[in-house]
């Protein structure tokens, strides 16, 4: 099947899309740049001194990398998914709609369909590089009803993870942010061998060593959930950021950014009156950053902006730790991209 792109660059929504796809990139280096920071701001505040620890530090570092190389087989294995069959229709329909995208994308390597038992409608893609990609969908996606053209959208958005190499982006953040802990432990632990100040303030007497355990404890707990929630919101900034350079990059694949914001209001739609509960919600928790809405937490319908000060907080700091977009801001996106509105479930 002969490789073209659907958007040709005369286009009046070439140039929108384009630009989406840079902002979404600049946002990308700006977290890498965030997180670069917080590791050379440890390493100023402990006086750049630090001494790397073996052993369960180095499995800390590589353990990223390790998920990375592994990671379409380990999420295979986790969705308990199998390759298409292209004698179920339904399969077929899938597996037709992927050709058809991947003959759009520019991409060198196909990479294989698998189908998840998991009613709840949803599609992920995941590899470490183009030639070991995978694309899977659940067996839900074909219950809400969308078209192909809506199929292909939602495929186009998993291949432009792919294609923009989004899983390693992720996979080398969480190196940095290993790197960071790290720093920041062996910082602490050096800082609380001075334990004796805090004796001397509090009056403790030398003998008396559980309370400086406690106190230790204490200090450890503050300082890594502190560090832990900034590593956090910088992650899921980048995340995000990668969500909607996908948005972008499949809009650009199919030249038709509305038919993803159909895709989108379809599927969050559907888990809206459908949310998976118990075990099914547990393992989707894991899942949610590779998939293309969150089916735990995403809705159609924006926060309410009434309320107080605190409120406010509360939605911004719920914001910074989502994985993706909320949708209402990805079908303004998708709009501004189309150059007019999209239709409306």
């Amino acid at each position: 099947m002969a490789r073209q792109r659907v958007i040709p660059p005369d286009d009046p929504k070439f140039p929108a899309i384009r630009r989406r796809l840079f902002v979404t990139w600049l946002k990308t280096i700006l977290g890498y740049l965030a997180m670069g920071g917080l590791c050379l701001g440890a390493f100023a505040f402990f006086g750049f001194s630090y001494r790397f620890q073996f052993g369960f530090g180095l499995l800390w570092v590589f353990l990223p990398v390790v998920m990375w190389w592994f990671c379409a087989k380990i999420a295979l294995a986790m969705s308990k998914a199998v390759p298409a069959d292209p004698s179920n229709p339904k399969h077929k329909r899938v597996l037709d709609c992927v050709d058809r995208v991947f003959a759009a994308s520019g991409m060198k390597f196909k990479p294989p369909v698998y189908c998840s038992p998991n009613p709840s409608p949803n599609a992920f893609a995941t590899g470490p590089i183009h030639r070991k990609a995978v694309v899977a969908f659940t067996e839900g996606l074909l219950e809400t009803g969308m078209t192909d053209a809506e199929i292909e959208a939602v495929f186009a958005h998993e291949l432009g993870h792919v294609r923009n190499y989004d899983v390693a982006i992720n996979s080398l953040l969480g190196v940095l942010s290993s790197i960071f802990f790290l720093i920041v432990d062996a910082g602490v632990r050096s800082w609380l061998g001075t334990i004796n100040f805090f004796k001397k303030a509090l009056g403790i007497k030398s003998e008396q060593r559980f309370i400086p355990v406690i106190l230790t404890n204490v200090i450890f707990y503050v300082i890594f959930w502190f560090t832990g929630q900034m590593t956090k919101v910088v992650q899921m900034f980048v995340v995000r950021s990668r969500e909607s350079g996908a948005d972008a990059t499949g809009a650009l694949i199919t030249g038709k950014p509305c038919d993803l914001s159909m895709a989108l209001q379809k599927l969050v739609a559907y888990v809206e009156k459908n949310r998976p509960k118990g075990r099914d919600a547990e393992l989707l928790r894991a899942f949610r950053p590779m998939m293309t809405i969150d089916p735990i937490f995403d809705s159609l319908t924006p926060e309410p902006k009434a309320g107080g000060i605190l409120e406010a907080i509360k939605r911004f700091w719920k914001n910074l730790q989502l994985t993706h977009p909320p949708v209402p801001e990805r079908i303004e996106a998708l709009e501004k991209m189309n150059g007019g509105a999209c239709p409306r479930l």
